[in-house]
């Protein structure tokens, strides 16, 4: 993430959870209209942090509170009502590789980085399923969702904001009745993957630490769960040690302990512009300059779309990012 995200990740820990009075009108009105007397055929039971939600057949009006849901949404062929606008400036919060799915509809923003979940436009969607596998939904705020239509939160059993494309794909595949859809579309990112390894064998066991720039001054590394880390784990690459102190998918690190950056490739994550200010602070920061990786010329700056790509990491985003990265790593390892 870039500095604007990152404050946007700090945003993510503490999304609004208050409503008026209307919201939670119109939310009992969608839960009793809901409940059709047991006639209609129910759709799976699909498992996540707060239990099992059962979700309809074919739902029509998805609505997506995940920061990149939407992105899998699309691939799997369901409809949007309501997306969720990470960051960036494209209509309706989809970014170029999913537009092409998203054709002429014109989903509702229920949500941003910035102002987090708007639960009343949610309910005023009227959604028949609600989504956020890539979220940080905490318990208050899946119940005030659940309330207003069948919701499925982040999987159980990973960080918040960390849950892996594959299992991602795999539960909106389910949710949507799309498994078999779901399937294609892993096995397809999942071949591209394995021939960049076959393609690269020197990445194989190689330790990479993928960075930010926090603020002035202050820099932070992604744990083993964000999907960032992942996308150099999946192409051979390891966690260093000190990632193992990392519980969620960021932390934040002091200057000095710049210095445990001891591996053998270093990533700096600097889409949306920030790859300036972030050279400016590494220049002006001498126990980076003083590090073996970066006197050795191993350490390379994301920074474009490929880096958004790898940064969203869906089954759409994916295949940019594993044909415009890798040939930029490749060098620094070889």
């Amino acid at each position: 993430m870039n500095l604007g995200q990152q404050r946007a990740g700090l945003s993510r820990r503490g999304f609004l959870v208050g409503t008026g009075g209307a919201l939670l009108a119109f939310a009992a009105a969608c839960s009793s209209s809901g409940d059709s007397g047991g006639d209609e055929p129910s759709g799976p039971l699909v498992a996540h942090k707060y239990g099992e939600t059962q979700v309809p057949v074919d739902p029509q009006r998805i609505v997506s509170v995940g920061y990149n849901d939407h992105d899998t949404i699309l691939a799997l062929g369901g409809t949007l009502a309501g997306t969720f606008d990470w960051y960036g400036d494209y209509p309706y919060g989809v970014w170029p590789w999913a537009q092409d799915l998203l054709g002429d509809a014109q989903p509702e923003i229920v949500g941003t980085a910035s102002t987090n979940i708007d639960f009343e436009k949610v309910a005023t969607v009227g959604p028949d399923l609600i989504v956020g596998t890539y979220s940080g939904l905490t318990q208050a705020q899946y119940d005030k969702l659940g309330a207003i239509a069948p919701t499925v939160a982040q999987p159980l059993g990973f960080a918040d904001y960390g849950v892996p494309w594959q299992d991602q794909t795999r539960v909106l595949g389910t949710a949507l009745g799309k498994e078999d859809k779901a399937a294609e579309l892993v096995s397809a990112v999942e071949k591209q993957y394995a021939d960049v390894r076959a393609a690269n064998p020197s990445f194989a066991g190689k330790t990479v630490l993928v960075g930010a720039l926090k603020g002035p001054g202050q820099f932070g590394v992604y744990g083993p769960e964000d999907p960032k880390v992942r996308f150099f784990t999946d192409l051979g690459f390891v966690n260093p040690p000190v990632t193992q102190q990392i519980t969620g998918n960021f932390a934040e690190i002091s200057t000095e302990q710049l210095s445990l950056a001891n591996v053998d490739l270093l990533v700096w994550y600097a889409g949306g512009g920030y790859g300036d200010k972030l050279r400016e602070e590494l220049a002006k920061t001498p126990i980076y300059q003083e590090l073996d990786v970066v006197r050795a010329g191993r350490t390379i700056i994301l920074e474009d779309a490929a880096a958004e790509a790898m940064a969203w990491s869906t089954v759409l985003s994916l295949p940019y990012a594993l044909t415009e990265i890798p040939p930029r790593i490749t060098p620094l390892i070889d």
